[in-house]
């Protein structure tokens, strides 16, 4: 892989924890960023804009692969010129798995219903409401703060996501998560390591209601066009990389 850079941009509820246990059994552990060794506070390290950016000199060049829960523009910011990776995952799916994630793991959710944690007001702008296409659609004079920024994505805003989502170099999408790997071993040397999948592709625990999963898609058109773009991006890049 030589001395290649990636940036990895974590969309969180697409299994970017099972790629980043990928990356970390094809990198050394000092090559990948977040480190806990060096990064004690990993919260701030995996979504602060400011702590990324304000890295010094001699720790950036020791760094092959930036990973975290960021926005697009955090690559502008931090400049380089990485090879940017990225999964995007239905909208609608993901919104569900990031509910029951919530309720799951946070006390002051347990016992509510997935409806209840969908209406949380600040949950609600913050970290669902067209979140993938924010994460594209936010730019650097925005000056985010992290990805939990609110923004509303309008039509020249999702425009803007889908051109900084063509500037990415590798696509992955969650329900094709293996198509993912091998195209990172095609082009890049990675290696597909023997790694446990952190619910990629498995079955839900409980079923939704299909009127719960059309108000979900309805709230966030923006976010459903701007995936349905990503997979026919990565439907093209598929056919061209066949031809050649």
């Amino acid at each position: 892989m030589g001395d290649q850079r990636f940036f990895f941009i974590h969309v969180m509820k697409t299994a970017g924890g099972t790629l980043r246990q990928q990356i970390l059994a094809n990198f050394r552990r000092e090559e990948v960023y977040p480190w806990d060794r060096v990064d004690v506070d990993l919260l701030t390290a995996n979504t602060s804009l400011e702590y990324l950016t304000r890295l010094p000199a001699s720790r950036r060049a020791g760094i092959r692969v930036f990973t975290g829960h960021f926005p697009f523009a955090a690559v502008q910011l931090l400049g380089g010129n990485p090879t940017i990776v990225t999964i995007l995952r239905d909208p609608v799916d993901r919104t569900i798995s990031f509910l029951r994630a919530r309720q799951r793991n946070q006390d002051q959710h347990r016992g509510q219903s997935l409806e209840e944690i969908y209406e949380h007001p600040s949950l609600f702008a913050s970290l669902i409401k067209d979140h993938q296409a924010k994460l594209f659609a936010l730019t650097a004079e925005d000056r985010p703060g992290s990805f939990g920024d609110v923004l509303d994505v309008d039509r020249d805003r999702l425009e803007l996501a889908k051109q900084n989502l063509e500037r990415v170099d590798v696509i992955g999408i969650q329900s094709r998560f293996g198509d993912l790997l091998s195209e990172l071993e095609r082009r890049f040397g990675w290696r597909r390591a023997a790694v446990a999948d952190r619910n990629v592709g498995q079955a839900t625990a409980q079923a939704v209601a299909v009127s719960f999963r059309r108000r979900i898609a309805e709230d966030n058109q923006a976010d459903m066009e701007f995936f349905e773009h990503a997979v026919r991006l990565c439907e093209q890049r598929r056919r061209a990389a066949t031809v050649r």
